[in-house]
């Protein structure tokens, strides 16, 4: 690659030029808020301990170990295209990470809901869908642009894009769909649709394989959601600070790397208990401001958000010195207050609710502000629990309807559980019949009423019986699923 810049780039005019930023940019590729192989996958796996994923899995989906559920992706189901894409994917993933699937195509349900965490990241380029600006309800906008020599050359020699797709414009800009956005896209293929879909065809396919790839497939997509929330508890993602946080070095965050160093994957402090949210949107933003982008942005700060630096009048006072600083804000939270700017070159702490939010220091006249270990410290142990709770909140929230499936006599009943508020009219519930060989065949749809239990047949030589029913009620969309084995 390098080789090929020097080609490209021959002229003695340009070469110095480009050889330093190449210099500058080619040490390594900067990730994008929490590590996905170590931060995000621990993130994750709390999340899932701390919620009911385990339980709806053993006594919803008929998969009796729950998380530890061992699930295969038979790729022979899926088309080529998809197959060999997903493969590679998987296969570039940690095997020390504890969710690499085996060479089978084998891993726990639990891990496979974190491989989904790791992939929404992989590569990396798909981050840029992970920002969300409360206030504006928007993603990652790079308003004074970056140079467009620079971009062309980190893009080139991290991302594989060519020089002419970035002397034409075909380079990916710096910017994104919102988180919000990102959520529901078609071409986001660990977002909401696939969720739902795997979640119904998991149900709904003929064959075992079939049902098993569906399964996983569907928590794959879950982790992914859940990463994409998780990265709305990082502060540069809620405050629209891709250049501060993650050009400003050449190894992207210093907030991420901190995390990642300090914690790996296995040592994150506990979830705080699951956060419940009224709808799939209020996890980032609501009405109530108790959004986990919104208390994120207001809490922190990050790097490129930061009080400019000024120097100090001889009349002026610490309260004067705090207006100054408030004055410079991208942001109007968190506030500056209690500076002691009396002179010294060690290093103080402004606080939030016994938190060190920000560090600064003055020599001279002049008062500088920044980020440091301390800062991270103090962040990581108070708010990564806050993250996985509302991440666990949300596993919960996507999970949280069932098809509750009984014996009466020689027929059955489904009824509906978990619904929240009123239920869509016009939602269909479809009941499968399940033969000694694993295949299932749908015997019957019948129009679903909240809280009303169906009345089934079961047909001769029925094993197990299966139902799902997709629909939206006060919280939004969902796909209810159960299953039951005959007795």
């Amino acid at each position: 690659m390098k080789a090929t810049l020097k080609r490209l780039f021959a002229t003695a005019r340009h070469r110095a030029a480009f050889g330093a930023l190449v210099l500058a940019l080619a040490g390594s590729s900067p990730a994008l808020a929490w590590d996905p192989a170590t931060t995000h996958a621990g993130l994750t796996e709390r999340a899932l301990a701390a919620s009911k994923f385990h339980a709806i899995l053993a006594h919803q989906l008929g998969r009796p170990l729950g998380s530890l559920e061992p699930l295969r992706l038979d790729a022979a189901t899926l088309d080529v295209d998809t197959s060999r894409s997903l493969r590679d994917r998987l296969e570039a993933l940690d095997p020390a990470g504890g969710y690499r699937p085996t060479g089978e195509g084998m891993a726990t349900a639990g891990a496979w809901a974190k491989a989904g965490a790791v992939l929404a990241k992989t590569p990396p380029e798909l981050g840029r869908h992970h920002f969300f600006e409360p206030n504006k309800r928007q993603g990652l906008e790079d308003g004074p642009g970056l140079s467009g020599t620079v971009h062309s050359v980190r893009l080139v020699v991290d991302d594989g894009a060519t020089v002419r797709d970035a002397a034409t414009g075909l380079a990916p800009a710096l910017d994104g769909m919102s988180a919000l956005d990102w959520l529901w896209a078609p071409q986001n293929d660990l977002g909401l649709p696939r969720f739902f879909d795997g979640l119904e065809r998991s149900v709904a396919a003929a064959r075992p394989e079939e049902r098993e790839t569906a399964l996983v497939r569907s928590l794959l997509a879950l982790g992914g959601v859940v990463s994409v929330l998780e990265d709305a508890g990082q502060p540069a993602f809620v405050r629209n600070d891709f250049r501060g946080e993650l050009l400003a070095h050449d190894s992207g965050s210093e907030l991420e790397r901190f995390v990642a160093d300090r914690f790996g994957g296995v040592a994150l402090p506990a979830a705080a208990s699951p956060v419940p949210r009224p709808d799939l949107e209020s996890f980032f933003v609501a009405d109530d401001g108790k959004g986990l982008a919104q208390l994120t942005q207001q809490r922190f700060f990050s790097p490129g958000t930061l009080p400019q630096d000024f120097v100090l009048a001889p009349s002026d006072t610490p309260s004067d010195a705090a207006d100054i600083a408030n004055r410079s804000l991208v942001f109007s939270e968190p506030k500056v207050a209690g500076l002691d700017v009396r002179p010294s070159q060690r290093t103080r702490y402004v606080l939030r609710d016994g938190l060190r939010v920000l560090a600064y220091q003055r020599t001279g006249r002049r008062v500088h502000f920044f980020l440091d270990r301390a800062v991270y410290a103090d962040s990581a142990r108070r708010w990564l629990p806050e993250v996985e709770a509302y991440a666990a909140g949300l596993v919960d929230h996507l999970l949280r309807t069932s098809i509750k499936l009984a014996f009466v006599g020689a027929e059955a009943t489904a009824t509906l559980d978990g619904l929240r508020g009123s239920l869509a009219a016009g939602t269909t519930l479809h009941i499968f019949a399940e033969d000694s060989a694993g295949v299932r065949k749908e015997i019957a749809t019948k129009l679903l009423r909240a809280g009303q239990p169906e009345t089934i047949g079961i047909p001769a030589g029925t094993r197990k019986l299966a139902a799902f029913a997709r629909g939206k009620d006060d919280a939004g969309v969902f796909v209810a699923a159960g299953e039951i084995s005959l007795p």
